[in-house]
């Protein structure tokens, strides 16, 4: 029988430490919200799907918070918010300014605990061989528009027949030409036309150049859309988070920025492992093939 190789605990794995409620640093890395009022504050994200709203408020009701999970009202997607709680004080005062912006300290710090709960909130495969650690949430997926290949006509089913139709009168037949009236001079004929037997040409210049001048409208060129503009703030705090994952061994790319779906791409077996290895196992609730593994 092949002996079982113990799985070496990591110095920044969830088995290091209990939960905290500073642990919530792994959602605010992400595109959790904070606020604050008086000496308490507060964490809010929105998911989307129903298990991670369930997981989050599991793993957050564990640090000893009360916690919601509401439907958003759009497509699949869940807010979990925390109520206000002087264990969220010191997150608060860390991660927002003077006027209440969001801001990513210089302490911070991503470990296994606080990567559970970004991986739960926002992680998934982009592949085989990557890995997503969303930013922001997913944008919303415009409905789709039904169309209609082709309309059939039923035809009209009567009870009783109609009638047939009355023949036409002969003055009112179709098709049949009227006989021209002799003319008549009116009191509204001009008369005869005085210069008929004139023989004058007409030269085309003459009368093309009284013609009034038409412009034409300038063709307007189409209008580029404006590039995206990313507050300098939001990518200091990506720059960062990013550098934070590089702290704990898992280097990442930053994607998708400019389409307003940024995430940090973990590439590779080896690092996707160590990813693994950090988090923990597999949440109740999680479908298979979202975890990684």
């Amino acid at each position: 029988m092949t002996p079982t190789r113990a799985r070496q605990l990591s110095l920044f794995g969830v088995e290091a430490r209990p939960p905290a409620p500073l642990d919530l640093e792994g959602l605010l890395a992400g595109a959790g919200q904070v606020g604050r009022m008086g000496g308490t504050g507060r964490v809010s994200i929105v998911v989307d799907d129903a298990w991670r709203g369930a997981v989050l408020r599991a793993e957050l009701e564990l640090r000893g918070l009360t916690v919601t999970c509401e439907p958003t009202g759009e497509e699949d997607r869940w807010q979990v918010r925390t109520s206000y709680s002087a264990l969220l004080a010191p997150l608060a005062a860390a991660w927002l300014d003077d006027s209440g912006a969001k801001v990513s300290p210089p302490t911070l710090a991503l470990d296994g605990r606080r990567l559970r709960l970004w991986v739960a909130a926002a992680g998934t495969y982009d592949g085989p061989r990557s890995y997503l650690l969303r930013l922001a949430p997913r944008p919303v997926t415009p409905p789709e528009v039904l169309e209609i290949d082709e309309i059939v006509f039923e035809p009209l089913e009567l009870d009783e027949p109609l009638p047939p139709a009355a023949p036409r009168p002969k003055s009112e037949a179709p098709n049949v030409r009227k006989r021209k009236s002799e003319s008549k001079i009116t009191s509204f004929d001009p008369g005869p036309d005085e210069f008929a037997d004139a023989e004058e040409v007409f030269d085309a210049g003459e009368w093309v150049d009284d013609l009034p001048a038409v412009e034409l409208d300038p063709i307007t060129p189409a209008v580029e859309p404006e590039p995206t503009v990313i507050d300098r703030q939001v990518a200091d705090n990506w720059i960062a988070v990013g550098d934070a994952l590089v702290a704990v061994g898992l280097p990442a790319v930053l994607v998708g920025a400019d389409s307003g779906d940024p995430a940090y791409r973990i590439v590779g077996p080896r690092r996707i492992s160590r990813l693994a290895e950090l988090v923990g196992e597999v949440p109740a609730g999680a479908p298979a093939g979202v975890w990684p593994a």
